[in-house]
């Protein structure tokens, strides 16, 4: 019998379901992360290539038992959605229309068993297949959000401002107020989608003022 695969979307659902139109609150665990970071606008050439970095790492290590490379504690796994937390690099409250003067890490869940050392690892093996200038930035790192607001964004990528106010009115309304980067979490292909219908998740952590 096949071992069931890490699915971070099935261990906690809650953290990849939201309602459009409607703000809710729920508990974020701490989560690892394979991430990078960087600054621009995620339609400029760094951006994609952080992401292509972190596709093709990831791949690598899915694949590592296949290619005669034994890991402890290896387990099989799904590619998670792909994830983002955002900021300014000039110190100005968070604008997704000035996305020159964006500040972004983007990132994937991992499982428990992927280390920087697994991660340099794929990093060479990756780097025979596909070059990438960006693989050395590449990190695991831990997400803890704790208590944050979400809310479910359809639409260009480009159109989150009207949800973003939507999520920060309720947020103060509900006696809160943001305690860390705004957080998106990529649902659709946008390969496979027409811009109008890509399904982001918004999330906010927050903090009692």
């Amino acid at each position: 019998m096949e071992s069931e695969k890490f699915d971070i979307t099935e261990i906690y659902p809650k953290l990849y379901k939201a309602k459009q139109g409607s703000v809710e609150v729920i508990d974020v665990p701490l989560l690892r992360i394979l991430a990078i970071s960087g600054e621009g606008s995620p339609e400029g050439p760094r951006f994609k290539e952080s992401v292509d970095a972190l596709y093709s790492v990831t791949h690598a290590i899915m694949y590592m038992p296949r290619n005669g490379i034994q890991i402890d504690g290896f387990a099989d796994f799904r590619i998670s959605p792909l994830e983002a937390l955002w900021s300014t690099n000039n110190g100005q409250p968070y604008d997704a229309t000035n996305r020159e003067n964006l500040a972004w890490e983007v990132f994937l869940v991992v499982p428990g068993f992927v280390t920087q050392k697994v991660v340099n690892m794929a990093i060479a093996k990756a780097q025979e297949h596909k070059p990438n200038d960006r693989y050395s930035d590449l990190h695991i790192s831990s997400l803890q959000e704790k208590k944050s607001a979400q809310i479910m964004h359809i639409g260009a990528y480009s159109t989150t401002s009207k949800d973003v106010e939507v999520l920060n009115k309720s947020i103060k309304r509900r006696g809160y107020k943001p305690s860390a980067r705004l957080h998106e979490i990529y649902l659709s292909d946008p390969t496979r989608n027409k811009s109008g219908r890509l399904k982001t998740i918004v999330r906010q952590p927050i903090i009692k003022i």
